[in-house]
């Protein structure tokens, strides 16, 4: 019967997550289309003369951009599902392999960021419920709100010009030692390591209250064990579910800080695929990323009957 529930459980997540995937594919494919612009004025610019509309034109049927735009949607969808996104328009080779060259840079940038939002979202919260003196809690439960709200690019800004310009610890512009790419992870790791304290702070202060808590007290296990060994464990669910989010946010994240770092990966290809109308690219980066986002999101879900024992997945 449970085998049977999980099946279900698992068919229903799956269409629900061919839904978004979808979506997210269909909502780029018609933004991209609607912008002025199209990929045949980047492939003509610099031509001059009479025969510059000729020219355009010519690359418009080339490309298949004269077509109607729901055929062009419908071809563009069933190579999708085929796993062929076409060639991009500007490097004539498979979209799909410029895309994953790229990708490798971005994942390392982005799962750093996470792990370091994580490591400061659970330290700080940790801290915060170890600290005696008020005035040092109210300052560190202050801090979390003000992490939240900072935009990574700004963060990523402060840093260079901190890291980079006054310390010359790293290179402004394209730095590829580890240094310079725990900077740039520092800052899309500030606002996640904010959400991660927030929720965990108010969580663990519920948790505290509990009777298992005092129980492990009367056991005489000091602060630090209880808050760590026991508490923290039952009120990280709603980290574990923010995490899922978070991924979705530090991959988003990565556009910016790339272009603020000057560094290799999907955030730059798919600014100048866009700049460039190249419509390949950018579907092929939209629809990764939401396959990203639904498949940790899934796993999260499949996640929580294992953390808390208490919770049962329904048919």
């Amino acid at each position: 019967m449970l085998r049977h529930g999980l099946l279900r459980y698992a068919l229903r997540r799956l269409a629900y997550a061919a839904i978004v995937v979808w979506g997210a594919f269909t909502g780029a494919f018609f933004l991209l289309y609607i912008v002025p612009g199209d990929a045949a004025g980047g492939l003509t610019m610099g031509a001059s003369g009479g025969d510059v509309e000729q020219l355009l034109a010519e690359q418009r049927e080339l490309l298949g951009l004269d077509r109607p735009v729901l055929v062009q949607y419908g071809d563009a969808l069933s190579g999708a599902v085929l796993g062929d996104f076409g060639d991009s328009l500007y490097q004539r080779r498979p979209a799909v392999e410029v895309f994953f060259e790229a990708f490798p840079a971005t994942l390392q940038l982005a799962f750093l960021g996470l792990a370091l939002a994580v490591l400061l979202g659970v330290a700080l919260s940790v801290i915060i419920e170890l600290t005696d003196w008020r005035w040092l809690r109210e300052l560190l439960v202050s801090l979390p709100p003000v992490a939240v709200s900072l935009p990574p690019f700004l963060v990523a800004l402060v840093l260079v010009q901190l890291v980079a310009f006054r310390l010359g610890w790293i290179d402004a512009f394209g730095d590829r030692t580890f240094l310079g790419l725990l900077v740039a992870s520092l800052s899309i790791a500030v606002a996640g390591g904010g959400t991660i304290s927030q929720l965990l702070t108010a969580n663990l202060r519920g948790a505290l209250t509990s009777p298992y808590i005092e129980t492990a007290r009367s056991w005489g296990l000091s602060r630090f064990d209880v808050v760590v060994r026991h508490a923290l464990r039952n009120a990280s669910l709603p980290v574990i579910t923010a995490l899922g989010t978070l991924i979705g946010v530090m991959v988003g994240g990565t556009v910016l800080t790339e272009t603020v770092f000057s560094r290799p990966g999907i955030g730059r290809l798919v600014v100048d695929s866009v700049n460039g109308r190249d419509m390949p690219v950018v579907l092929v980066a939209v629809t990764v990323s939401a396959l990203i986002f639904v498949t940790v999101n899934f796993v999260v879900d499949l996640v929580y009957p294992l953390v808390d024992k208490r919770i049962r997945l329904e048919g």
